[in-house]
């Protein structure tokens, strides 16, 4: 009986840290919601400029417990597409029909940052000309024709498939910027332990400017 119950309460924490690590694994890359929580002044944006939000619930939260001195917990790149800004993103648990699976996805700015999912948000530009910022979004507009999945192992080394992070440092790394300069966030926790590559260690480099916040 009492190896029985010490099973039993070993296969409930080892339950639990699984939770916990579902919820870290989705953060950095997912919300949902309805409404904006207000319209970003179109007349700013640039194509290849980098959308940052905070999600709004306890997935956002575990994250950016992890991500320390993080303010975003997702990033997408801004494209346009007859005169509407979109944001190119990879995501999960964001399906845009039944059946669909986590993927490169494209969607409305005002989508990105619905009140749901972003309790708040910035827009920031890449120090670069606009014909290399623009060929950097046309990349990111190619991997999501192309049906680029989600990267649920959060493996850099292999770009056949994506994470939010990683796809703007793929891009941006194409056209000879690199934003994460090395940085990588440490994450140590059971069961899972290793380098992970997260909004911060983005929003930290030089080559970045704030356009826009709320």
């Amino acid at each position: 009986m009492l190896y029985l119950h010490n099973m039993t309460r070993k296969i409930f924490i080892l339950g639990g840290v699984a939770l916990w690590l579902g919820l870290f694994v989705l953060t950095a890359c997912r919300g949902g919601g309805e409404r904006s929580p207000g319209s970003v002044p179109a007349g700013l944006l640039r194509e290849g400029d980098l959308a940052f939000r905070r999600g709004t619930g306890l997935t956002s939260r575990v994250v950016l417990a992890a991500d320390k001195g993080g303010a975003y917990s997702h990033v997408g790149i801004l494209s346009r597409s007859e005169g509407e800004w979109f944001v190119i993103h990879a995501v999960p648990g964001e399906p845009d029909y039944e059946g669909d699976e986590d993927r490169v996805k494209m969607e409305p700015i005002e989508a990105f940052f619905a009140r749901g999912r972003a309790s708040s948000g910035a827009v920031m530009r890449v120090a670069a000309s606009s014909d290399v910022a623009g060929r950097a979004a046309r990349h990111a507009l190619s991997l999501f024709r192309a049906g680029v999945l989600f990267d649920h192992e959060y493996d850099l080394t292999d770009t056949v498939k994506m994470y939010c992070t990683e796809l703007i440092d793929y891009v941006y790394k194409s056209e000879g910027i690199d934003l994460s300069e090395g940085r990588l966030s440490r994450i140590n926790i059971p069961v899972l332990s290793g380098d992970y590559l997260l909004p911060n260690d983005i929003v930290q480099s030089d080559k970045l400017s704030l356009i826009y916040q709320f």
